[in-house]
């Protein structure tokens, strides 16, 4: 998540994603970013989407799904 920031201040710079991978590693270390990875954050860049976060992934739980976290959430003793 850290690294999301540095490729946000490298695109606003100009700086290519293939620059910017290459700074990072070597600053964090060999692989830590990835080209593939800069040049997907600088397409949502391009696409006007700065948003950081990650977005929320897989199916949706259910209501019985969520119903048995808050009682396991209220009273962690119990089990499922």
């Amino acid at each position: 998540m850290k690294y999301r920031y540095i490729y946000e201040y490298e695109f606003y710079r100009g700086t290519s994603a293939t620059e910017t991978a290459r700074k990072i590693n070597d600053v964090y270390g060999a692989g830590v970013a990835k080209e593939t990875t800069v040049r997907f954050w600088f397409q949502h860049f391009r696409s006007g989407n700065f948003d950081l976060q990650n977005q929320p992934r897989g199916r949706p739980g259910t209501k019985v799904e969520n119903e048995l976290k808050a009682i396991v959430e209220a009273d962690p003793s119990q089990s499922i």
